[in-house]
């Protein structure tokens, strides 16, 4: 597939620049405008498109069928965030653990194996860019927004895995996006909500948060994205994040690390650039800084008022029609090596063996358990004939998929199925009723599922309450840095995220089924 730049117009090529999200799970009036009218190159999928695999694969043929019979007859880049974890937006397909149970299992096979198995689903959905692996070096445990999405704290372990995962997506045809350039492990600010800051000098950037994008970028991703982070050291003025800062993109990442493939901004309506520049100037300042994708998630009028600002940029000459030249002919150029025209509108789930991924799911899953604490709990003989007490509380299932989440807790499910005598209390808070207290009697284990008591701190006090008379067991389903909150409790297991085959694998390790064989890539010091 080729395209010459001189049979493009102004507009045709700005909007090629541009990747947007919509509100439906059919093709709307706005997403047509936008193909139709303002030529965007790609748009991006979030749970609120997907409703099952058909849906998805049948809205993605009808997105490149508009894109490639209007304008300037280019297909798409669709793309979707599906990490893995707590990180999930394809509703029906395999829900892989996440990163961070990657690092614990810490298998390379089997890392590009789950990106591969995840490339398979993805391009028989549609879906041409995967947005991950995250590459944030996640060092400080009260990092908001990244946490189990990281491998771990240690540089070469993301590296090695984050090789790995780019290796698999990349062999079956979908790019992979390695993020959030250059890091935002070490900040205890969300950038949804507020500008980071990292203020470690440049040698420490290179030796922990540079590391794994250089190592990427030697394995040959094909994309990066940005990270709304201000990087003192490397951007001298002050205030500016990342995805603004031409020191950062053009200066560190294209002329010194020689990074020649796509640079995508993260979503341009998200505080940090927000309450700073703002999504439509903000658009406009990551182009002069060196992105050659501008990501636009959510409101229609937004999108095509940053479309209009760059359009007007150019023409105005603040931006040259050469610099708007050179990231078009990257999108191009990795278009006509992904993207086959005679295949444009055949994406098919029947051709997805689910079966097969969710074997490598489970695999997984019990390769990354960890046990990280245990006085005396395992193994628990005859378990079947014991009184297992159950605790689990209500909280947003973020990566549980619309039938997952029909269930209360699967955890729940797969180990009342095999115990005579098992109670189940769900809370809403710390306090534990009369009749619930009448539940944990006589419990010869209590097990306490924390979702992140990070966060949540009454979870982690509940269970080192009841640890003063009761033989109690924390299963960190979320956040294995709840231990930090752990003291009297006797035994403390982790499977990193909430997806079902770690739910699975908890059940079967405290069964005596298998065993806990993964180590923790991260520390609570």
């Amino acid at each position: 597939m080729e395209y010459k730049l001189e049979n493009m117009s102004l507009e045709e090529k700005v909007g090629q620049l541009f990747q947007i999200g919509f509100s439906t799970s059919a093709v709307s009036d706005q997403v047509r405008d936008m193909i139709e009218n303002y030529h965007v190159g790609g748009v991006i999928y979030f749970s609120r498109n997907i409703e099952n695999p058909a849906q998805t694969a049948e809205l993605s043929n009808k997105l490149q069928q508009l894109a490639v019979n209007s304008g300037s007859e280019i297909p798409l880049f669709i793309s979707a965030d599906q990490e893995g974890g707590t990180v999930t937006r394809l509703n029906g397909a395999t829900h892989f653990p996440g990163n961070m149970a990657l690092g614990a299992a810490n298998d390379q096979n089997l890392t590009e194996d789950v990106a591969k198995f995840t490339a398979v689903e993805l391009r028989n959905l549609g879906i041409n860019v995967n947005l991950a692996p995250v590459l944030d070096v996640n060092n400080n445990p009260e990092n908001p927004v990244i946490g189990v999405r990281s491998f771990g704290e240690d540089p070469e372990l993301v590296a090695e895995l984050g090789a790995a995962y780019i290796k698999g997506l990349q062999s079956k045809g979908v790019i992979a996006t390695a993020k959030h350039f250059p890091g935002h492990g070490d900040t205890d600010t969300d950038s949804h909500l507020d500008l980071p800051i990292i203020k470690h000098q440049r040698s420490r950037l290179d030796r922990v948060e540079l590391y794994p994008f250089k190592k990427a970028i030697e394995a040959g991703v094909d994309s990066i994205m940005t990270a709304h982070v201000y990087f003192p050291a490397i951007e001298n003025n002050q205030g500016i994040p990342a995805t603004l800062s031409k020191s950062v993109l053009t200066g560190l990442l294209r002329n010194e690390l020689n990074f020649e493939g796509l640079i995508i901004t993260d979503c341009m309506e998200m505080d940090a650039i927000v309450k700073t520049f703002g999504t439509v100037e903000g658009a406009v300042k990551t182009i002069e800084a060196g992105s050659d994708t501008v990501l636009v998630s959510h409101s229609y009028q937004r999108q095509k008022n940053a479309i209009e600002a760059v359009i007007e940029a150019v023409k105005s000459g603040r931006i040259s029609e050469k610099r708007i030249d050179a990231s078009v002919k990257r999108i191009l150029t990795l278009k006509g090596k992904i993207i086959n025209l005679e295949q444009i509108d055949q994406a098919n789930p029947d051709q997805i063996d689910f079966k097969k991924h969710q074997k490598t799911a489970q695999k997984l899953a019990e390769k990354a358990l960890t046990l990280v604490k245990d006085e005396g709990v395992f193994p628990i003989k005859n378990i079947e004939q014991k009184k297992v007490s159950v605790i689990d509380f209500k909280m947003e299932r973020v990566s549980l998929t619309e039938d997952e989440g029909k269930k209360s807790n699967l955890f729940v499910d797969y180990l009342s199925q095999e115990i005579n005598k098992f109670e189940y209390i769900r809370l809403q808070n710390m306090t534990l009723s009369t009749a619930a207290k009448q539940k944990l009697e006589d419990s010869d284990l209590i097990i306490v599922c924390t979702y992140n008591a990070t966060a949540n701190r009454y979870q982690a006090e509940l269970a080192e309450k009841l640890a003063e008379n009761n033989k109690v067991l924390v299963l960190a389903l979320r956040n294995p840095y709840d231990y930090q909150f752990i003291e009297k409790t006797q035994a403390f297991i982790t499977t990193y995220d909430h997806s079902p085959a770690n739910q699975r694998a908890a059940a079967d390790f405290i069964l005596g089924k298998i065993e806990a064989e993964g180590k923790l890539p991260v520390n609570f010091n």
